[in-house]
């Protein structure tokens, strides 16, 4: 068979068909390497909505935050304005916001004992800058104070409430010793009352009968006890019952009373501040430095056991001689005083 030439046309043919072969070739890379690029692109996408969604919600978590500090601060200073004692309660009588946890509860607690403390003594504060401080101590912040600072302030304001507190108490004492001293000057003058060498005034109601007793035996009484400004303290008739106490157990005042009252006798005293509790007083109900007034009723007296006798002991026993036995003589205990005697005589 005869070869045909190949044409000029055939030529192109061949050559366009090779080159578009080429193409598609080169168009399926490109698809594929577009495909890849969109996969990467749809991730990115996703990553970057999510980070976005993370990033939404910690700005809203930080927003919620800081209306939160806001809001306590803004109570902290209403609490600032008006006195703790005041606020308002609700219709159960309670504060709004009982705490519940047991962490609640607990912090309440906290507050309660360092607030108590610290309004007994009243010593003002500043409650916003107190949550702070508690604040910065309990998250171990950056302090605004350092440890120096801190304790020359706590010092300082220490100080001035004890100065307070001396002054207040001197006050007090000048007020109670002046008020003692004018009722006793005024009771003193009353019929009936006398008045001993200690300052003692007393009233006979009634007489008794027997011996009085002494500082060693004690005393059945029943009494009441008034402040001078009228207000009873103590009392065994509202127990119903009696009071025993040994007669030097008691205040100054009692003692010198009860060694001279009889057995069924009833009087009124007045003490002085200085035969009864003196500046210590006897808190709640008796101030430093107060005198007092009793009606005391002696209803028996319980004698003191006379002591028991020692026995006789010591180191030496005295033996006889026999001519001392065969004339009834027996062996003895010496005394003391006897085996002093014995030895001054072997010296």
């Amino acid at each position: 068979m005869k070869k045909q030439p190949i044409t000029t046309i055939g030529t192109v043919a061949i050559v366009l068909a090779f080159s578009v072969g080429c193409s598609q070739s080169k168009v399926d890379d490109l698809n594929a390497q577009l495909k890849i690029s969109q996969e990467t692109l749809s991730r990115t996408q996703g990553d970057l909505a999510n980070a976005k969604r993370a990033q939404g919600e910690a700005e809203q978590a930080v927003m919620i935050a800081q209306n939160q500090a806001e809001t306590a601060l803004a109570k902290l200073a209403e609490q600032q304005q008006s006195p703790i004692q005041n606020q308002p309660e609700t219709a159960g009588g309670k504060p709004s916001g009982n705490p519940t946890s047991k962490k609640e509860r607990f912090s309440y607690a906290v507050g309660l004992q360092i607030g108590g403390d610290f309004g007994n003594k009243e010593i003002k504060i500043d409650f916003a800058q107190f949550a702070e401080g508690v604040k910065t101590a309990y998250l171990s912040k950056d302090k605004l104070m350092n440890e120096e600072e801190s304790k020359k302030i706590l010092d300082e304001v220490w100080k001035d409430y004890q100065n307070r507190e001396k002054a207040k108490r001197t006050a007090e004492a000048d007020i109670a010793k002046k008020a003692g001293i004018d009722y006793l000057a005024a009771n003193g003058k009353k019929p009936g009352v006398k008045v001993t060498a200690s300052g003692l005034q007393y009233r006979v109601i009634k007489a008794g009968e027997g011996a009085s007793p002494t500082k060693s035996d004690k005393a059945e009484v029943h009494y009441r006890g008034w402040t001078i400004d009228g207000e009873e303290f103590d009392s065994s008739h509202s127990r119903n019952k009696t009071s025993t106490f040994g007669v030097t157990q008691v205040i100054r005042g009692w003692t010198e009373a009860l060694t001279m009252m009889k057995p069924g006798g009833k009087w009124e005293i007045v003490v002085p501040q200085e035969l009864a509790y003196g500046p210590g007083g006897k808190r709640p109900k008796i101030p430093p430095y107060s005198a007092l007034r009793f009606e005391i009723e002696l209803i028996s007296v319980e004698q003191a056991k006379p002591a028991a006798k020692k026995p006789v002991t010591s180191n030496i026993v005295r033996i006889p001689s026999q001519l001392e036995l065969d004339q009834g003589a027996k062996p003895e205990i010496l005394t003391k005083e006897q085996e002093a005697e014995l030895k001054k005589k072997n010296k």
